[in-house]
């Protein structure tokens, strides 16, 4: 507990020399571990492609903190390749990042910030993506990467962390868990999976839970799907306390993108389900028992790519400008007490309070599309640049319909067709049974009652605003949203939240 057992190093001339607290034991009698080698199997060189890792297991490397303008390496990974294959593993006790996707060597940006200061870590995050480009980060060379059936926890920094290099991506079937427990180490770049450039990654079926974060999509989380996965517990461990450079603790984090980033058919039952500093997010079919936090905000003068669909060639840059967002047919439940909750500055003594109250009530300073529309005269073939400014930088329209609000959650003030209910008592929690397997304890299908939505699809949720790309698949077909988190068909009465039936919280939920 809170990592008693402490040890460091310090370099004396070409020696170094550990210290540790054996609590009592003598370590010339003990079985001692020095974990020293960087990877356990990851190329040297970048475009060894199409290799298949299936049935290891893999653990204890020390491997280097990954963040995306440097060198991203973790115990196992592709290095800047296509077409691998990680299925069957049980990866571990990573000193960092269990597997990376991310980023080849760049010997120009590498650490740029850290050790020459004077160009923002922002700007050289858009330099990499630019550089990116001359380094072959192209479809037909880079990501298409699977990983699967893994069973992957107690890393110190990610479970899976990639820049760039895990584009087009699957990850599905993973058990993620137990990830940045020790509050070793804080920093920007902590979850069960991170990945920066998610542009048309699919995660879907993972169980992820007691991991300081669950997943966090950082930039161009473009074509990117987040589709039935059970998130639990990704809080901040009781005995531990906010690191400086420590990021707070959520289901999902979807940063300073321009979209479509879809999530659908999730069990999201942390306390906080999904910090919003940014754009273009659809949320379907999801049941969601923690707030919406950072609304608006954690973006400043971050103006960030977008890219051609279902490419990486670069499109443009812009802004965030905050809103086109979508809500349809997601219960939202008030499970944790709603009082704000303190957080630290990362580089002063300062806090800010963070909303805790669940539902998409968040939105309410958001404008209809009717709203938004008028302000650029659409009747005439002369529009006034300068009188249009204004519409230009304004925030983006709000879309809600179908969703649920119980146990005291709240709806946009703009959303009618909905169902409220804070009378009716609701819980929801996530049992493990004796056979390891998590199933839903909820009393929820009994409040929600006949209420029921209509059906979504990729029509119903449009396009993104500045990519201007629809929610779809990533071959450009159409979604539509009649199968739920087990895969069943929805019928023509269609229920709110990620379960078409509600005998369906009855079963395994993996």
């Amino acid at each position: 507990e809170a990592s008693v057992y402490q040890w460091y190093a310090e370099q004396d001339g070409d020696r170094t020399v550990i210290y540790a607290n054996f609590q009592g034991r003598n370590p010339n009698e003990e079985n001692v571990e020095i974990n020293v080698r960087r990877e356990c199997f990851m190329p040297s060189e970048t475009g060894v492609g199409y290799i298949t890792v299936s049935g290891f297991v893999v653990t204890k490397a020390a491997t280097t903190w990954a963040p995306p303008a440097a060198y991203q390496d973790g115990m196992i990974g592709p290095h800047w390749s296509k077409g691998w294959i990680i299925e069957d593993c049980e990866i571990s006790n990573s000193k960092c990042a269990g597997i990376s996707l991310g980023k080849y060597y760049d010997p120009d940006n590498d650490h740029y910030f850290t050790t020459r200061h004077v160009k923002s870590p922002t700007q050289m995050e858009r330099d990499a993506v630019c550089r990116g480009q001359y380094h072959g980060w192209l479809k037909e060379k880079v990501g298409g990467h699977i990983i699967r059936r893994c069973n992957i926890h107690d890393c110190q920094q990610g479970g899976i962390i990639g820049r760039m290099g895990g584009v087009f991506s699957l990850i599905e079937d993973n058990h993620i868990h137990h990830i940045n427990n020790m509050m070793e180490l804080g920093g920007a770049e902590i979850a069960g999976i991170k990945m920066h450039a998610a542009i048309d990654v699919t995660m879907r079926r993972n169980w992820i839970h007691h991991c300081t974060m669950g997943i966090w999509c950082d930039w161009e989380a473009q074509g990117t799907r987040i589709s039935q996965n059970l998130l639990h517990d990704n809080q901040r461990p009781a005995f531990a306390k906010q690191l400086k450079g420590g990021m707070c603790s959520q289901d999902l984090f979807v940063e300073v993108s321009h979209g479509p980033t879809l999530i659908d058919n999730n069990i999201l039952l942390s306390d906080a389900a999904l910090r919003f500093a940014t754009q273009g997010v659809a949320m379907v079919h999801n049941l969601i028992c923690g707030a919406l936090t950072c609304v608006g905000g954690g973006t400043t003068w971050r103006y960030t790519p977008y890219h051609m669909p279902h490419r990486t060639e670069v499109m443009g840059f812009m802004t965030i400008l905050h809103g086109d967002d979508r809500f349809y047919n997601n219960i939202f439940v008030q499970k944790w007490p709603a009082e704000p909750f303190v957080t630290l500055h990362d580089n002063d003594d300062g806090f800010d309070e963070e909303n805790r109250e669940v539902g998409t009530h968040v939105m309410d300073e958001y404008p209809t599309y009717d709203e938004w529309i008028a302000m650029f005269d659409m009747d005439t073939d002369t529009p006034d640049m300068g009188k249009l400014e204004p519409g230009h930088f304004h925030s983006l329209p709000v879309w809600c319909r179908g969703n649920a609000y119980l146990n005291g959650a709240k709806a946009w003030k703009h959303e009618t067709d909905c169902l409220v209910d804070a009378e009716h008592p609701v819980g929801v929690d996530v049992v493990v049974g004796e056979d390891g397997r998590p199933r839903l304890k909820t009393n929820l299908y009994d409040v929600l009652g006949e209420f029921r939505a209509g059906m979504v699809d990729s029509d119903v949720l449009g396009c993104a605003f500045e990519p201007e790309q629809r929610f779809e698949n990533p071959d450009g077909t159409a979604i539509v949203f009649d199968r739920d988190y087990f895969g069943g068909h929805r019928g023509v009465a269609v229920v709110p939240g990620p379960l078409a039936q509600s005998d369906g919280a009855e079963q395994p939920l993996w």
